[in-house]
């Protein structure tokens, strides 16, 4: 409004004031004007605003996700149905604040978040575990951005949280279920390998001892250079799998360790597609199966070896097939079999293979050595196995054809008793294993029973030969004995009869005339003649035994005894007594005879008593029958126990004793199978027990 300078004339202050009037009136008009289109305006402006808290209100609560209005401290300030229902709640509170609602151990990480935030005015993906109301942990994704007002200054803050609960419960499963399948790789005692494009992508501890390998060396390598080329290439399930015509392939493959040496395995190959169906990895599982293939081959090889040795009886030639087939089977280059000698206690080759070999199974410069010495003869001593990896450091080691650094022996037992030895040597240090010496023991094992065998042939055919001998020998001299024994019957004899007849001349001479001293002597040569009568008689009975062939009948022993006892001279002081009745056995009657004529003579002829007895018992042993002859005479001292039945044997010069008669009982015994003893006490008498059979 502009103000008028108003003058001081009456006429001229007049018209002033009614042009002030009339400019005031214009002005309030203009005002009222003015405060109607503010008015309108105001109106409008309601409206507008109106209608915007309408589309706000529309727009806050149709979004799906949980959304959230907070101060810039974090209490909620406003909140859509969806997030009261994550939140769990039911009406806005004013103490709820979404940074208390945060998992402890993520709260300094989501207030460091907070900060950053706040000068930023934008949060992308911001991911954190959250309690609701009940005190539920969640999982969110939160975006979210500042608000500020019209000078620019931060005033609240708004966000859209994505509820990723399950999403991250599947993750943890998938995680666990990874860590549980890496578990399972890594403790697998079967090697497993990923590869891309025949790279090795990642492997497993037993892959790694398997061959001998690092991880990190094989990162560096591919799966081709680890497996023998031939292997690699010529598998016609590999170029299959290779150019996508199948999955999954098993093979039988050679791998190579760091240590150059190579090792069978079965191969289980298998492609991992992507989502394209296209080949991303190839995962290999790869198990050892080494030994099993030698034991396969060993279990060949042996059946072999039996079917080669079997009914051999040439120690000789089994030797020579064990050579054979174990240094095929094995690939040695030097190979030898000692065999015991236990007489000489020495170790003879007898088989070998290498530079041992003149010629065809023929040794150049045989080795003998004596148990105890060297590696293989302190073998053959203890009949433990010996591995040695360095021969250089072993005292013990004898040079044969050549030096070599390493040396393996192991025993063939048979019964208990070392009879031979296996040994192999080598020019390599340390070149012997496990496998080597497990191989050798079994052929060992199956070679002892064999070779035993053929040891027991040997020394039959030898033992036969020998008794074949002996036996001509023995036939030989029965016969000569027999032709002495008549010889000596019939041409001693004779001149002693004539010797005899002649002393009696000479007493009958000597009666007209008597001489005491011719007398005595006369009468010791009758008696001398008559005793070498006796021994030539004796002589003639102990060659005849064997030569009487009377068929064996049932002989009543009580029977035939007494017969003996009747025959015999008896003296009268001397009395004779059958203990128990005498048993029947099948036997030859002229043996029995003289068997209890000789035992019962003995006992009378050096019985001392005045009461003398002599006292025949006999028992029941089961399978024999025992029968004792006692008497109560001189008694015979221990030293004499065995002595007394070799022939021509007697304890001292009695007069009607020719050493011969207990000869002939033991022989009678001898020819049943019997045994015949004594037991005595000098001056106290004597018990001689013998033994027939009862058929």
């Amino acid at each position: 409004m502009e103000y008028v300078e108003l003058k001081s004339s009456n006429g001229f202050e007049h018209l002033s004031r009614e042009e002030a009037l009339l400019l005031l009136q214009q002005q309030a008009t203009e005002l009222d004007t003015k405060q109607k289109q503010l008015n309108r305006a105001k109106h409008k402006l309601n409206t507008i605003v109106q209608q915007q808290h309408l589309q706000l209100d529309t727009l806050f609560e149709t979004i799906i996700d949980p959304y959230v209005l907070i101060d810039l401290r974090g209490n909620v300030i406003r909140m859509n149905e969806a997030a009261q229902h994550f939140f769990g709640q039911p009406t806005l509170q004013a103490s709820f604040n979404v940074l208390r609602s945060i998992h402890p151990d993520d709260v300094p990480f989501a207030i460091k978040t907070f900060e950053k935030f706040k000068r930023k005015g934008k949060l992308k993906n911001f991911r954190a575990r959250v309690y609701n109301y009940k005190k539920e942990l969640r999982w969110i994704d939160l975006n979210s951005n500042i608000l500020y007002d019209d000078d620019g200054q931060a005033t609240l803050a708004q966000g859209i949280i994505r509820d990723i609960t399950p999403s991250m419960k599947q993750q943890y499963l998938i995680q666990e279920q990874r860590d549980h399948l890496n578990a399972i790789v890594e403790n697998s005692s079967l090697g497993i390998v990923l590869t891309q494009d025949d790279r090795i992508i990642q492997t497993n501890k037993a892959f790694e001892k398997l061959l001998g390998y690092s991880k990190a060396v094989l990162s560096e390598l591919t799966l081709s250079e680890l497996v023998i080329e031939e292997d690699a290439s010529n598998h016609y399930q590999t170029q299959l799998l290779n150019l996508g015509a199948i999955d999954q392939s098993t093979q039988l493959q050679r791998y190579r360790t760091s240590s150059g040496k190579s090792l069978w395995t079965k191969t289980n190959r298998s492609i991992v597609k992507n989502n394209y169906q296209k080949e991303h990895f190839q995962v290999s599982v790869i198990e050892d199966i080494t030994e099993e293939l030698q034991n396969q081959n060993l279990l060949k090889a042996l059946n072999t070896l039996m079917r080669s040795i079997l009914g051999k009886t040439n120690i000789y030639e089994i030797a020579w097939e064990i050579t054979t087939n174990t240094t095929e089977l094995l690939g040695f280059e030097d190979f030898v079999i000692y065999l015991v000698d236990q007489e000489k206690g020495t170790l003879k080759q007898i088989a070998a293979y290498g530079e041992k070999l003149s010629d065809v199974r023929t040794i150049a410069n045989e080795l003998e050595i004596p148990i105890g010495n060297g590696i293989v003869g302190s073998v053959a001593k203890s009949g433990t196995p010996e591995i040695i990896a360095d021969t250089t450091l072993d005292s013990r080691y004898i040079v044969d054809d050549k030096i070599r650094y390493s040396e393996i022996a192991v025993p063939i037992i048979a019964d208990g008793t070392v009879i031979g030895i296996i040994d192999s040597e080598h020019p390599a240090k340390d070149y012997f294993n496990a496998y080597h010496l497990k191989t050798l023991e079994t052929i060992a094992s199956l070679a002892a029973t064999q070779l035993k065998s053929a040891l027991n042939i040997a020394l039959r055919k030898e033992a036969d030969e020998k008794n074949r001998a002996l036996l001509e020998d023995l036939t030989k001299s029965n016969k000569e004995l027999k032709d002495f024994a008549h010889i000596v019957s019939h041409d001693l004899k004779s001149p002693l009869r004539s010797i005899n007849a002649l002393a009696h001349w000479i007493q009958e001479e000597n009666e007209g005339n008597p001489n005491e001293q011719i007398s005595e002597h006369s009468a010791l040569l009758v008696a001398q003649a008559d005793k070498m009568d006796q021994l030539i008689s004796g002589i003639l009975q102990y060659a005849s035994i064997d030569q009487i062939n009377t068929q064996s009948r049932n002989i009543h022993l009580d029977k035939l005894v007494r017969e003996v006892i009747k025959t015999a001279y008896v003296p009268d002081h001397i009395n004779i007594e059958i203990k128990s009745q005498l048993p029947q056995v099948k036997l030859d009657r002229f043996r029995l005879h003289q068997l209890f004529q000789n035992l019962l003579s003995n006992a009378i002829k050096y019985c001392d008593k005045q009461e003398g007895k002599v006292e025949i018992d006999c028992q029941d042993m089961g399978a024999h029958w025992q029968f004792s002859i006692a008497d109560n005479g001189i008694g015979i001292a221990p030293k004499y126990h065995k002595k007394i039945f070799e022939i021509f044997q007697q304890l001292e010069n009695h007069k009607d004793s020719t050493g011969v008669g207990l000869s002939i009982v033991k022989k009678i015994i001898d020819r049943y199978q019997g045994k015949i003893w004594l037991d005595s006490t000098p001056q106290q008498g004597t018990t001689f027990y013998f033994t027939l059979p009862k058929q």
